[in-house]
């Protein structure tokens, strides 16, 4: 007979033997974990005990399909293997949410794990943005799967595969052992650092942060961070396993990152930082450890807040002791650095969007110390570890909002003119108190034609404050640096657009339009200027303004007179004029 969907048969991956990893059928599964590059080859089917038969899958590259017609009530697909192993799987939100999909995987000759529940909608997002995909599930090392669902689904059901890499999963767990080792991220620049796990929680010391070289070796972001501020922290749980070695974490978190950069196809990783059972913290979205970065952790509130997730499922179990000290750490520096106190409540305006728990426009108080629930539809961090949360905000205690010391940033422009394309090196000095600030991160940023300020690079301050970053130049845009809470005036780059201007025709007659094109590269617009002999000098006749598309601008102005002529083309740039040569011509009537 097929095997009947037990409610309360929600054991995690790789359960101990006591079941403390058991959650109520309420829970709907959430959180990160992993896809990486593996391409799925065409899907086996060992065996089936759906009603109607064996269970149907094809695949595709990085992608398993399973028919429709495979699920529904009281049947399963039965064992599809996938042509390699993998670590964690996930499934469109749109084709899982509220059919009650379960998963079940094993290793080559191991045992299934527990049936976990696949669904969607669980406030994960950047701000503005619907998720697309689920939460995945973090099994590791699998090569089979097994599906159940209480509802048929309206579509076939698309699984995508992760894989990390055992070199890629030996390398990043010697080196987050280095980095601990090592000490954190601003240990060079700031007090020592103290172990996350026993470092006091009511002091604002650096905890120990194992920052992204240890684990994001050969990944690429797709777009430079963006800031905003940091008035509480969001605390999730990522909802695998409870049951993976230290040396695995640093695996685990590259595979969140691939998932939610691949599959989701958000810029980065959606936590700011991540911890493990063990209390090791993980540096996540890029943008540094110390800035206003903003994540995909809490949609809608995501530009005021930071996202800690720790590393494990907490529906029915409580977070280590070990951990919720490293979150208590991270905290208790965090936030006053940021100039927020780490107790009491915030009144914040909710910026809205699917997932969201308030509407847009809505202000809500929240703990400055707030489960993922607090503000976003999901049961995110789990019941055991929200309940946990008054005792962590104990823990932290009432650290102030710290007296800033905002530090001074300078940033100059070359003073060259920069051709399209090629790079200008701006230059700048962090101080404080009038001595240089060494081994800071500072964020140069450009400001787009609608206003809002973008990443472009960071580069680190020498031991006397001074730092130097080479921008590529295709437009005459504003830039200013960010770091240590401070921010530089804006300067801009004067751009050479590098002007060309073909010859018009030599003889044009009056009362008629002279056609020009000719080349502008990173501006919108160019001015057309024909100037008339008169009296021994030339003054303008006519001016009209021609837009430019690829590099290239075509545009026209009257000839109203005749007599001796010249055409060129103007463009104002970072306060400067920028010519075209000269076309000489004569016109007549």
């Amino acid at each position: 007979m097929p095997p009947t969907i037990d409610p309360h048969d929600h054991t995690g991956a790789t359960p101990p033997a006591s079941g403390a990893d058991a959650r109520p059928s309420s829970a709907l599964t959430r959180r990160t974990v992993v896809r990486g590059g593996a391409v799925v080859g065409a899907a086996v089917v060992l065996g089936g005990t759906a009603g109607t038969g064996t269970a149907a899958a094809s695949s595709a590259p990085g992608r398993l399909v399973v028919r429709r017609s495979a699920l529904g009530p009281g049947r399963t697909t039965g064992a599809i293997r996938a042509p390699h192993r993998f670590d964690l799987l996930g499934a469109p939100v749109g084709v899982v949410d509220g059919i009650g999909l379960q998963v079940r995987a094993r290793p080559r000759g191991g045992r299934w794990s527990g049936w976990r529940s696949l669904s969607g909608h669980d406030g994960h997002a950047p701000d503005g943005r619907r998720a697309a995909m689920s939460d995945p599930l973090w099994f590791g090392d699998a090569v089979e799967v097994e599906l159940r669902s209480r509802r048929r689904p309206a579509k076939d059901v698309r699984l995508d595969l992760v894989a990390v890499s055992p070199g890629a999963k030996r390398s990043a767990g010697a080196a987050s052992t280095r980095a601990a080792t090592a000490g954190g991220a601003l240990g060079a620049r700031r007090a020592a650092s103290t172990r996350a796990a026993g470092a006091p929680a009511t002091t604002r010391a650096v905890p120990t942060i194992i920052p992204r070289a240890a684990w994001a070796s050969g990944l690429k972001t797709r777009s430079a961070p963006t800031f905003g501020s940091v008035q509480l922290a969001f605390v999730h749980h990522t909802v695998n396993g409870n049951t993976y070695s230290e040396d695995e974490s640093a695996g685990i978190v590259r595979a969140i990152f691939e998932y939610h950069v691949q599959s989701n196809g958000w810029n980065d990783i959606g936590y700011n930082f991540l911890v493990d059972r063990f209390g090791q913290i993980f540096e996540g979205r890029a943008g540094g450890i110390d800035q206003p970065v903003i994540g995909a952790q809490a949609i809608g509130w995501n530009s005021v807040s930071t996202g800690i997730a720790i590393i494990g499922t907490f529906e029915g179990q409580p977070a280590p002791p070990a951990a919720l000290n490293a979150v208590a750490s991270i905290i208790g520096w965090k936030l006053p650095l940021h100039g927020a106190p780490t107790a009491g409540t915030i009144s914040l305006v909710s910026s809205g969007g699917s997932g969201n728990r308030y509407k847009k426009g809505a202000t809500v108080a929240l703990n400055r110390i707030s489960g993922h629930q607090d503000g976003c539809s999901t049961d995110c961090p789990g019941t055991s570890l929200y309940g946990q949360l008054p005792a962590l905000r104990s823990t932290v205690g009432g650290v102030a909002a710290a007296p800033i010391d905002v530090p001074t940033l300078t940033i100059q422009a070359p003073p060259e003119a920069v051709r399209y394309g090629q790079t200008a090196t701006v230059v700048g000095r962090l101080t404080s108190h009038g001595s240089g600030v060494g081994a800071a991160m500072v964020v140069v940023e450009k400001k787009s034609p609608t206003g809002k300020w973008t990443a472009m690079t960071q580069v680190p301050t020498d031991a006397d404050g001074n730092w130097s970053a080479g921008l590529v130049i295709r437009a005459a845009s504003a830039v200013r640096a960010r770091a240590n809470g401070a921010t530089s005036p804006s300067v801009t780059p004067a751009l050479d657009p590098a002007l060309a201007l073909n010859q018009p025709t030599k003889h044009p007659r009056t009362g008629r339009d002279l056609a020009v094109r000719g080349k502008a590269r990173g501006v919108d617009t160019v001015s057309i200027v024909l100037k008339r002999k008169q009296n021994g000098r030339y003054i303008t006749a006519a001016r009209r303004t021609a837009k430019v598309k690829n590099g290239a601008y075509s545009g026209s102005v009257p000839v109203r007179r005749s007599g001796l002529h010249y055409v060129t083309v103007e463009v104002k740039s970072a306060g400067r004029t920028w010519r075209s040569e000269k076309r000489s011509l004569r016109s007549r009537a």
